[in-house]
């Protein structure tokens, strides 16, 4: 029988292979928390599209409207794009004759927070 030397054996140790273990999670971990922030990411921006959108359309329909527009706030919710949202749209005078202003927010029916504003200057005649 031959007593073989340790430092001729080839190979990881135990720690080695456990280390090796530990820092591909940490690579692996670290890679999936920035798939799922760049997911949400995504998504946020997609709402904002959307909600940009439905705000140019809402000014659109003002804006085409032959009917002067009511000196008033109105509201309503509408499913737009597959989102269930939000809008207002407020008409005031601007104090030059036959000139309102129009400002149309819109946000997701549940929260709060403004996804997308659009404000534009209309002339009406009486």
């Amino acid at each position: 029988m031959t007593v073989r030397d340790a430092d001729s054996q080839k190979g990881f140790t135990l720690i080695e292979a456990l280390v090796a273990l530990v820092a591909l999670g940490l690579v692996v971990g670290g890679a999936l928390a920035l798939i799922a922030q760049n997911a949400r990411f995504i998504a946020a921006a997609e709402d904002r599209l959307v909600a940009q959108a439905l705000a140019d359309n809402l000014m659109v329909e003002a804006l085409a409207a032959s009917a002067p527009l009511e000196r008033e706030v109105t509201s309503g919710e509408t499913s737009f794009a597959g989102r269930d949202l939000r809008w207002r749209r407020v008409v005031v005078e601007t104090g030059v004759d036959d000139v309102v202003r129009i400002d149309i927010d819109v946000r997701r029916r549940k929260v709060g927070q403004t996804l997308a504003a659009a404000t534009s200057l209309k002339r009406e005649r009486s």
